[in-house]
């Protein structure tokens, strides 16, 4: 059954895992600028709550898809093999970014969540734009994690590299 996960190996390894954190960045920060602008601008928070909801739920997703790269790495059965203290290394470093990722996303998503509640469940009248600004700021910090992220994984690739060994 493994041999079936084979050409889908390559999206386990740093360089592709590091291209898709800057693919990712690239919204994040897009969406950092355009939520402070309307936070600045006190347009209607409709959109805002969107675009900053939407991110925030894709920093939940890719967070829990990079604490979980052990596990992906042992069903696509790439485990075992002479790299492997090197693989538990990027294992543990996506653990700890990923759990980062999903924290930010998850405390991001419910302070644009109370805007949408109505009143008479919360009453944020007055605070949209508070807790937009807390929002995009959670969404900033994980911009800048997300960023050192891409450098120390290629970095670690690097290293990896220049010892001889063969990276995955």
């Amino acid at each position: 059954m493994r041999f079936l996960f084979v050409p889908l190996r390559p999206l386990i390894s740093p360089a592709f895992i590091a291209l898709v954190n800057a693919a990712i960045l690239i919204p994040m920060v897009l969406t950092i600028i355009d939520v402070m602008k309307s936070v600045n601008r006190h347009v209607d928070t409709h959109e805002p709550v969107t675009i900053t909801s939407t991110i925030a739920l894709i920093m939940i997703g890719w967070g829990v898809a990079l604490e979980e790269r052990a596990v992906i790495r042992r069903r696509f059965g790439v485990t075992g093999r002479s790299d492997e203290a090197w693989q538990v290394h990027i294992d543990e470093m996506c653990h700890e970014y990923g759990v980062a990722q999903l924290v930010l996303g998850l405390f991001a998503e419910i302070a644009v969540a109370m805007i949408s509640l109505p009143d008479r469940i919360v009453n944020t009248v007055g605070y949209e734009y508070s807790l937009l600004t807390l929002a995009v700021v959670l969404i900033a910090i994980g911009a800048l994690i997300q960023a050192r992220h891409v450098f120390a994984l290629i970095s670690a690739l690097w290293r990896h590299r220049r010892g001889g060994e063969t990276a995955s």
